[in-house]
C-alpha cells in the first residue's frame, strides 16, 4: 500500500513557514562580534528540517537550495567558517527566497530558482573566500574516537544502512555522523559489502553501510532525532554498548568451546589410529 504523502503538504508548508520564522528571528539578533553556539544550532536544525522535509516530499528545489544554507552553518558549527555581517545578510537574503519558494508551491505554482541559483553562487564565494578557517587538526579524522584512554561501556553501538537514494533526498551521512559526534565519542567503520565493480557505480547513489560506536550519556531518543529524516528508509539498529559486549563475549564463549571439542575431537580421533596401528597385523 503507498501512502499519498500530498496530504501532509501542508503540515510540511506550516512548519517550513515557522522554521523560517525562527531562523530570521535567531540571524536578526546574531551578533557577529559575539556569536552565539545555541543560536547558530537553532537556526541550523530549522535549515535542516526544512531540507530534510522537501526531500521528503520531494520538493528538489528546496531541498537543493536549503542544503548549501546548511552546508555553511555546519561549517560554523565546526568552527571552520566565522560568520560576518555579509553572511548574515547572504542568509537573511535566503530565508526570504526560501519561503516565497514555498509560498510558491503552496499556491500550486512552480518553484521560480532564478533567485536561488544566484544566491547559491554567492554562497560558493563565500565559503572559498575569507569566512573560511584553516584546518588546524583532524578533520574527518576526528569522527573517529581512539579506544584507549579509559574509555567506558557506556554508550551505544548503531548499525546504520540508509537507502541506495539517500543521496539525492539531500541527506548526507557524514552530516549525520557529525551530529552524532557531538553526542559524545564517536568511532565509524564503513561496510563495504554492497559496494559494485567501479565500472557500474553510480555517483549519486549510496551503498555502503555503517558500523557507529558512540561513547558517552546520549539517550536513545537523541541518536534517533540524528536519523528522523531517513529512519524510515533505513536499516537503523541502536543497541546498548553493554549489552553489544555481551553478545560478543557470548560468542566468543561459543566460539572458543567450539575449538575445544574440535580438538579434542583430533586428540580421540589421533588416539584410536595410535590404538589400531598397535593392534596385532594378521
Amino acid at each position: 500500500m503507498t501512502i499519498d504523502l500530498s496530504q501532509f503538504h501542508q503540515v510540511f508548508f506550516e512548519e517550513s513557514h515557522e522554521g523560517l520564522d525562527a531562523m530570521e528571528s535567531g540571524l536578526l539578533t546574531f551578533d557577529v562580534e559575539q556569536p552565539d553556539d545555541e543560536t547558530i544550532n537553532a537556526i541550523f536544525r530549522a535549515a535542516h528540517s526544512i531540507k530534510g522535509g522537501s526531500g521528503t516530499f520531494g520538493f528538489a528545489q528546496i531541498a537543493d537550495f536549503t542544503h548549501i544554507l546548511e552546508t555553511l552553518l555546519d561549517l560554523v558549527r565546526a568552527g571552520e567558517f566565522v560568520l560576518q555581517s555579509e553572511h548574515v545578510d547572504l542568509l537573511l537574503r535566503a530565508v526570504d527566497c526560501v519561503r516565497r519558494m514555498i509560498s510558491q508551491l503552496e499556491a500550486g505554482e512552480a518553484c521560480d530558482t532564478e533567485t536561488a541559483d544566484a544566491l547559491k553562487a554567492e554562497f560558493q564565494q563565500a565559503m572559498s573566500g575569507e569566512g573560511a578557517v584553516p584546518a588546524s587538526g583532524p578533520t574527518g579524522d576526528s569522527l573517529v574516537a581512539e579506544t584507549a584512554g579509559g574509555i567506558s561501556d557506556s554508550g551505544w553501538q548503531i548499525y546504520f544502512k540508509p537507502e541506495v537514494d539517500v543521496l539525492r533526498t539531500g541527506n548526507e551521512p557524514l552530516r549525520m555522523f557529525r551530529e552524532l559526534g557531538e553526542l559524545g565519542q564517536l568511532k565509524v567503520a564503513a561496510l563495504t559489502d554492497d559496494l559494485p565493480e567501479f565500472r557500474s557505480l553510480d555517483p549519486t547513489s549510496c551503498y555502503l553501510a555503517w558500523e557507529l560506536t558512540l561513547w558517552g550519556d546520549a539517550s536513545r531518543e537523541e541518536i534517533e532525532e540524528v536519523f528522523e529524516w531517513v529512519a524510515d528508509e533505513s536499516d537503523i539498529t541502536i543497541t546498548p554498548l553493554s549489552l553489544s559486549a555481551n553478545k560478543k563475549e557470548s560468542k566468543s564463549g561459543v566460539a572458543d568451546s567450539a575449538e575445544l571439542d574440535l580438538e579434542s575431537s583430533l586428540i580421540q580421533e589421533d588416539r584410536s589410529a595410535t590404538d589400531i596401528n598397535a593392534l596385532p597385523q594378521p
